[in-house]
């Protein structure tokens, strides 16, 4: 049955997730099960546990007397603030240093065949930079933060003050201020950071290396027997002078759980010597403590023998051999004192030192235990001891140099018993048990997660090196030593799934223990313990379904999130959510994922493909939100090509300017080689889906209006109506200026001219349909059909064409294949273009009425009309003209187009008509009465059954309207036919006279005399 794995327990109380099987990574591979685990876009960075510890305790000062304290340069907040922008800045040029290297990770590995190799050398290379952006801040802050993890160790140490009289020191750490504030303090935590982070990247390393190959499983097994063949071969064979050291060797050379085992647990040691206090800085917290100084190692058990040789002076002394022994107490009177000094008499007579005794006992085994923490070496252990007349501590511990020792297997037993006796302290058990592989005496004085890891390494590779001489050597192993542990309890020392097993139960007792929930909650320990099992694919699973729970928690439509939900949102959260929120924790999480895809032969498996690449998204999302955007190509390309369009789609909204969207054209496509038309048709449909949802029949009244009722002075200009003069809309929203954005890109792709073309014709149409008229005008002004056309036929026929342009001199022939080439570049444009001209008729009404009506509200007395009037009215006729041809808006390239602008057709053309009505009314007695004339070959044309005009105002309900203009009109003319007496003969106008709209006999029957026509068009109509 296979093992339970974290991930399976980490379900906990939630739904039932199916499991689906991992891939494997050679012979050592796990087999666990996956199980589904669970974003919100919520990227706030958590708390890694690193507070600022404040003290008010006088051994502080006394520590740093001897060096001058700096002052902090506080500035005011703009100071403060400037501060924290540098740090960003220089956090975010370290995260752009992932992304390079990442980068030339993947351009180099298809040139490569030892592809694992590659990856070795770019988690190698992760691990500089974070290393190097430790160091970096470490120069500046080295005191600060040596003195905050001193303090922090001695909140976590079980050692009494001598000066306080016993008792924690927690409570004596919280005082009036902090150590650090400002800019020093998020230094000194950014720091630290950074260096966790390189250890991690060290432990992905490590992983690599140990169980990565880029091979089948069974020439992965062939391999590594060769291997370690050769290294065994190198050796000589054992004998009966072989030293315990040598086996050793070749037992890490034989057991490749051993190994892995002894690599971690150096691991493990160097970490300590990362993140935590030096044991420089314990000696120096344990010698404040005693109030002694730096004389408290020279002392001794100096308290207990004075008190001794008092007590000699004092009464007669029994013999050593005497049974009954002296009664003291020790000073303070509570406990009977030990009548000896040899080393185990405290625990041979049950009795204790004097207090200031049993505190310098408990430092040195303090002391020796922070030393085999950080993988101090045994000679500069038994150097240590000696140099504190210590010798009989050196003597015991020298016995593990196994340079020449034969065996020490009866000294480990030895100390494992020694673990579990009397000891004088709970560090002096530990360090037996650490010695001999007693896990229980070594946990009691683990006080961090790392701590409990170092102790199960380091005692379950003792025991196993002891099962190991059982089995292969059993005469280095005397009978009293002989191991007396179940068949179960020896396979969890070499059975790689049970040993998983084991140590999945270790991390949950972890999650669950007071002292260690908070710290192994952390979002750099959950990625450790992971490496640590060697599951790197679960770790960005679970981390892919803590996004989806995250993104199911924050609700709204699945179709508004680019992240894919696996299952509905659960009652709790998954730890793996810490990663997620935390932005370097995801990047750690990112690139471990696209670092070990890339290198696995397998194709992903459909099952979890979902939920890993929703780490990758995430991540995406996060780079979004910090506005860094270069390399979104290079990890989309690393998403199935849906994902990557659905992806992009969505983060290319942000980019604007024609620099910019270039470069990342030139990235997609060139670089990386993505679907550029598909992404880029994706952002469209979303903005569209987004801003321009308005259904027909929900858009609010007429979406164009372009009259107003005028009941003013001028009724021989306006027929009861006029232009409004803000025909156009001034304002735009954001969803126009984003949908002029995401089309900015087709203008840049090379050619493609059908998916151009249709692409702005969906972006004009949409934005009609729902009402957003200056979504519209943008379009047409920035998109123009004719420079769009000059661009792309650069590309499509080898020259500059505007292929709407039929008299351009360089049309071809009728019948020539350019010339069909052209029809069809027509049709598929045609849409575009046409609707681009109803949008310029709008234009050129909203230029008519803003100069007509600077015109209208000024008296004159010129006879001629301006010059800008005219331009503007001739302006408005071109405009006017494509839309009274009879395929106006009538070709639809399918049914769902057809049906948008039949709409359009009804909603728009017959509003602009009259309007356009209006104009020509009002140019009548402004410019010429030539106006009437086309009044009357407008209304004409809208009667021509061929255009379909007149069934657009029928169905819009605009007939009435229509017809009364034409009636105003009418009258107008009838008005303008008898001016100063002078004969109207309209140019050009053949077989034309206004005498049929004359109503009777005589001209001017409406009662308007002739003194009430504007003289500008009299004397222009008059030849």
């Amino acid at each position: 049955m296979p093992p339970t794995t974290r991930r399976s327990q980490a379900g906990g109380s939630q739904a039932s997730i199916a499991k689906n099987p991992t891939r494997k990574r050679g012979p050592q591979a796990t087999t666990s099960l996956r199980k589904e685990s669970s974003s919100l876009w919520n990227f706030n960075t958590t708390s890694n546990g690193d507070e600022v510890l404040p003290s008010t305790e006088n051994h502080a000062d006394e520590e740093d007397q001897n060096e001058e304290e700096q002052p902090l340069a506080l500035g005011g907040p703009a100071d403060a603030l400037d501060s924290l922008h540098e740090m960003a800045d220089k956090v975010g040029r370290e995260v752009e240093l992932f992304s390079v290297e990442l980068d030339r990770f993947l351009r180099e590995l298809p040139h490569r065949e030892d592809k694992h190799v590659v990856a070795i050398e770019v988690a190698g290379k992760f691990q500089h930079i974070a290393q190097k952006a430790a160091e970096n801040l470490n120069k500046r802050h080295e005191r600060e933060r040596r003195l905050q993890l001193r303090r922090e160790w001695a909140q976590r140490a079980n050692v009494s003050d001598q000066r306080t009289g016993g008792g924690s020191r927690m409570g004596s750490l919280r005082g009036t201020g902090s150590i650090l504030e400002g800019r020093k303090a998020e230094e000194v935590k950014e720091q630290r950071h950074w260096q966790q982070e390189a250890d991690i990247w060290q432990l992905f390393k490590l992983i690599l290396e140990l169980h990565y190959r880029h091979t089948t499983t069974e020439a992965l097994d062939r391999e590594l027997q060769a291997e370690r063949e050769d290294k065994l071969a190198q050796m000589a064979s054992p004998n009966r002078y072989t030293t315990e050291a040598e086996l050793y060797e070749r037992f890490l050379i034989e057991s490749d759980t051993a190994r892995e085992r002894f690599l971690i647990k150096k691991w493990l040691e160097q970490t300590a010597e990362h993140q935590e206090t030096d044991v420089q800085g314990v000696m120096e917290e344990l010698e404040t403590r005693s109030g002694a100084g730096k004389g408290l190692w020279s002392k001794g058990w100096l308290h207990t023998r004075e008190r001794i040789k008092k007590e000699k002076r004092l009464r007669s002394w029994p013999d050593p051999s005497d049974p009954v022994l002296p009664q003291i107490r020790t000073e303070n009177g509570e406990d009977m004192m030990a009548t000896t000094l040899d080393p185990d008499a405290p625990g041979r007579q049950q009795r204790v030192l004097e207090k200031e005794d049993r505190f310098y006992e408990k430092a040195v085994w303090v002391a020796c235990w922070e030393m085999l923490r950080r993988g101090t070496s045994w000679q500069d252990i038994r150097a240590w001891c000696e140099e504190r007349n210590e010798g009989w501590r050196a003597v015991a511990l020298f016995a593990m140099d196994t340079k020449h020792s034969s065996s020490n297997s009866a000294w480990r037993k030895m100390c494992h018993l020694a673990s579990e006796s009397e000891c004088a302290n709970e560090y002096e058990a530990a360090v037996y048990g650490l010695l001999s592989g007693n896990s229980k005496a070594v946990e009691r004085v683990c006080r961090s997660v790392d701590d409990h890891l170092f102790a199960y390494y380091t005692t379950t590779l003792t025991r196993e090196f002891e099962l190991y001489l059982h089995t292969n050597f059993s005469d280095r192993v005397p009978a009293m030593t002989a191991l007396r542990r179940s068949t179960s309890a020896n396979e969890g020392l070499t059975n790689r799934a049970t040993a998983q097993e084991a140590f999945n139960n270790l991390i949950m007792r972890l999650r669950q223990n007071s002292a260690t929930k908070e710290e192994s909650a952390q979002p750099l320990k959950i990625i450790e313990h992971y490496l640590l099992n060697n599951d790197a694919e679960n770790l960005v699973y679970t981390t892919g379904m803590a996004a989806s729970d995250l993104d199911s928690m924050r609700g709204g439509e699945e179709t508004e999130s680019v992240i894919e939900r696996i299952r509905k949102a659960p009652a709790q959260l998954l730890p793996e959510s810490q990663v997620v929120l935390d932005p370097a924790a995801l990047r750690i999480a990112a690139h471990i994922y696209v670092v070990t895809r890339a290198i696995d032969p397998m194709e992903p498996q459909a099952e979890t493909v979902g939920a890993e690449e929703n780490v990758l998204v995430s991540y995406l999302q996060a780079l979004r939100a910090q506005g860094r955007r270069d390399y979104a190509a290079m990890y989309a390309s690393r998403m199935r090509h849906d994902k990557y369009v659905a992806v992009l789609g969505n983060l290319l909204q942000d980019v604007s300017g024609a620099s910019q969207q270039k470069e990342m054209l030139k990235l997609m496509s060139d670089d990386y080689g993505l679907d550029v038309v598909a992404i880029f048709d994706e952002q469209v449909r979303l903005i569209l889906q987004k801003y321009f949802t308005l259904r027909r029949e929900e858009v609010p009244g007429r979406p164009l209006e372009t009259l107003e009722d005028y009941a003013g002075e001028q009724t021989r200009l306006f027929p009861g109506r006029r232009i409004r003069e803000d025909v156009m809309p001034a304002e735009m929203d954001e969803g126009d200026i984003l949908l002029c954005r995401g089309l900015e890109w087709f203008r840049l792709l090379p050619g493609e001219w059908k998916v151009t073309f249709s692409t702005l014709g969906l972006g004009m149409r949409m934005a009609l349909v729902s009402g957003h008229v200056s979504g519209a005008m943008l379009l047409a002004r920035t998109f123009p059909f004719q420079s769009i056309s000059e661009h792309k036929t650069v590309e499509v026929l080898g020259k500059v064409v505007n292929i709407m342009d039929k008299n351009s001199p360089i049309q071809p022939p009728p019948g020539t294949q350019e010339a069909m080439q052209l029809d069809v570049l027509r049709r598929q444009s045609r849409t575009y273009y046409e609707l681009e001209q109803l949008v310029l008729a709008i234009l050129a009404l909203a230029d008519w009425v803003s100069v007509e009506r600077a015109y209208s509200s000024t008296p004159r007395a010129a006879s001629t009309a301006p010059t800008e009037l005219k331009i503007a009215k001739a302006d408005l006729d071109e405009a006017i003209a494509p839309l009274l041809q009879p395929g106006f808006l009538r070709e639809a390239a399918d049914e769902s187009e057809a049906v948008d602008l039949k709409w359009i057709r009804m909603c728009y053309i017959p509003e602009i008509l009259l309007a356009y009505q209006c104009a020509l009314y009002s140019a009548g007695p402004m410019i010429s009465r030539d106006a009437y004339i086309e009044l009357m070959d407008l209304s004409t044309t809208i009667a021509d059954e061929d255009t379909g005009l007149t069934e657009l105002f029928v169905q819009s309900g605009r007939m009435r309207e229509l017809v009364d203009g034409f009636a105003q009109a009418g009258k107008m003319m009838l008005v303008m036919k008898g001016v100063n007496g002078k004969k109207f003969r309209p140019k050009g106008r053949e077989g034309k006279d206004l005498s049929l709209w004359e109503i009777g006999g005589a001209g001017v029957t409406n009662g308007d005399g002739p003194d009430e026509v504007g003289p500008a068009a009299a004397d222009a109509d008059a030849d």
